[in-house]
């Protein structure tokens, strides 16, 4: 890969386009985890518009991986905080199915999921990316931190403050 790497560097764009192509996936998922499906895919190509562009300063093509992982966290902060900035307004209020639901059914799973949801899109630009990485990509909290281009003990402490949040708001929806 690293050689992949070196030639995408020299300019070469199908070189980068097996990149793309071999990390594409993986970008776009970690996205979706950050930003949700409707922007993850914007995200994903922002990231590797930026990568192509800042390719040739990467000092060391074996750092590849989290390197690209860390352009997307940072593409990924800006869209939250730019969510932040403007007022939504939510779409959702019971209708007349919700009424005929009884205790007990699939509508709790559905709501508990949806508690969730909400409890995570709650979570800070800095707090979401610590969880994705860490529970979605799976990476070690030291390669989180690295993604999001900070120390481990800052991490830990977002994920710890992230993980109170939505336990919190798990629990006062029982």
């Amino acid at each position: 890969m690293q050689e992949i790497v070196r030639e995408a560097q020299a300019g070469r764009a199908q070189a980068f386009e097996m990149l793309v192509e071999h990390f594409g996936p993986q970008i776009y998922r970690l996205a979706a985890a950050i930003v949700g499906p409707d922007d993850a895919r914007d995200v994903a190509q922002e990231t590797f518009i930026a990568a192509w562009r800042e390719l040739p300063r990467l000092r060391e093509p074996a750092l590849f991986e989290p390197w690209l992982r860390r352009i997307l966290v940072n593409r990924s902060r800006n869209v939250l905080r730019g969510r932040q900035r403007r007022p939504t307004t939510s779409l959702s209020q019971p209708g007349p199915a919700d009424q005929l639901a009884g205790p007990g059914d699939f509508r709790d799973a559905a709501d508990a999921r949806q508690a969730l949801d909400g409890a995570f899109a709650g979570l800070s630009a800095d707090q979401r990316p610590v969880i994705a990485l860490h529970y979605g990509a799976e990476l070690s909290i030291r390669e989180a931190a690295e993604a999001m281009g900070i120390g481990i003990g800052t991490a830990k402490s977002r994920l710890s403050a992230a993980l109170r949040r939505l336990r919190i708001a798990v629990e006062g929806h029982r």
